[in-house]
């Protein structure tokens, strides 16, 4: 009796280890769809209705996109300048061509777009974040053609991503090739040896700091004042 008795504890310890394990890993599975639902949809809510409070107008210069551009402080970056701030935490290319259609009606003079870094985290088909992305510029062009379009590279990661956000870029200048609009190449200045971005600049392979904005900044300057150009790639020696 007291063997069998043994028997049964040890089989319900184990079944009872296997139900956290199981739970654990369904909550590492899910763990995305969680931080989306707690918090990028109440938030990426929360900014859109600001937007909505707050519009685009004619002339204004947008500057859309994601974290990276949401935490700039656009106008102590560059004061006197009429900037919109249109970055969203967790973006990604279907979310900037969802949230278009107010942008485009203003007219707004520039706009400079940094999106797709979270569509490499995310696991978005990576085909039909391309056609999104041209989608963007093709709407911009189509139904704003007075705004000047620039769009930017995304920034290094970690050394792991380095070969999706090289791929990722090729098809970001392709596009500017194809349809006539600005590219720069923020790329080459955050880059470390390693192939992930520079310790200096980022302290979560991610986002960037102070140091981070002054070197993006360089980049944008010369495009800030400038009238309409071709597409061409610009760096900047830092």
């Amino acid at each position: 009796m007291e063997q069998q008795m043994k028997t049964w504890i040890c089989r319900i310890s184990i079944f009872l280890n296997l139900l956290v394990i199981t739970a654990g890993v369904a909550l590492w599975l899910n763990i995305g769809e969680i931080f989306k639902s707690v918090y990028l949809e109440p938030h990426a809510a929360n900014r859109v209705g600001f937007f909505e409070g707050f519009p685009v107008k004619s002339g204004d210069i947008v500057m859309l996109g994601d974290s990276i551009t949401e935490q700039a402080q656009w106008e102590d970056i560059f004061p006197g300048l009429p900037i919109k701030n249109r970055g969203i935490g967790g973006d990604i290319t279907s979310g900037v061509l969802a949230r278009l259609d107010g942008i485009v009606a203003a007219r707004p003079s520039k706009i400079f777009i940094k999106i797709g870094t979270n569509d490499l985290t995310h696991g978005s088909e990576k085909y039909v974040s391309y056609k999104q992305y041209r989608e963007i510029v093709s709407k911009l062009k189509t139904s704003s053609p007075g705004t000047q379009v620039y769009l930017q590279s995304i920034l290094p990661r970690g050394a792991d991503y380095r070969a999706k956000v090289e791929a990722f870029n090729s098809q970001i200048k392709k596009i500017a090739d194809d349809l006539d609009v600005t590219y720069v190449d923020l790329y080459p200045s955050f880059l470390a040896d390693d192939g992930s971005i520079r310790d200096e600049l980022s302290s979560d392979e991610l986002h960037i700091n102070g140091a981070g904005y002054k070197i993006w900044k360089s980049l944008l300057a010369p495009h800030m004042e400038s009238k309409q150009t071709p597409s061409t790639a610009e760096t900047a020696d830092t």
